[in-house]
């Protein structure tokens, strides 16, 4: 009886004692997942086709596409993205494939540094990222000197999705 009291209790702790990553902020715990900042970037044409989508003329492929930033000594590293293609959640249906560029920890420290984007033989374009430093998230995208478009459809409360557009 001694041993289960104990083990009762000590379970008790734990759980009460880790508390899950709260929406509205609180902070985490061991057990709670880490993300960090991360940007969904949709490439269309000027018709609105998907230039992710190996379907459509003109696409990119993965092994066309390069993302890179720089050092400051101007050294090129190279940076980790996926092609993640359209996603539902219940009825609700996102129909473009993204880029996807996680792990962008760096921001926190240089908020000042550039992405670079290669295209296929397009040139090579700038991409700068605005964190919300609160929600530790991109709000904002400036590709060259224009602002990129956020999604703020149904989309919008699962993930922070832009536009660009060719």
């Amino acid at each position: 009886m001694k041993k289960f009291l104990i083990i009762s209790t000590l379970l008790f702790i734990v759980s009460v004692g880790c508390k899950k990553e709260n929406i509205g902020g609180g902070g985490l715990c061991a057990c709670s997942p880490v993300r960090g900042p991360e940007v969904n970037l949709v490439i269309k044409n000027a018709t609105g086709d998907d230039l992710l989508n190996d379907k459509t003329t003109g696409s990119y492929t993965k092994d066309r596409i390069a993302v890179y930033r720089k050092d400051g000594n101007g050294n090129v590293i190279p940076m980790d993205f996926a092609i993640r293609p359209g996603f539902s959640y219940g009825n609700e249906k996102f129909n473009f494939n993204t880029l996807f560029l996680g792990n962008l920890t760096f921001l926190q420290k240089s908020p000042a540094d550039v992405i670079y984007l290669k295209l296929g033989e397009k040139e090579v374009r700038e991409l700068r990222l605005q964190l919300n430093q609160e929600k530790y998230e991109v709000e904002k995208v400036m590709i060259g000197n224009e602002e990129a478009v956020k999604d703020s459809g149904t989309v919008s409360r699962y993930a922070a999705v832009f536009y660009l557009i060719q």
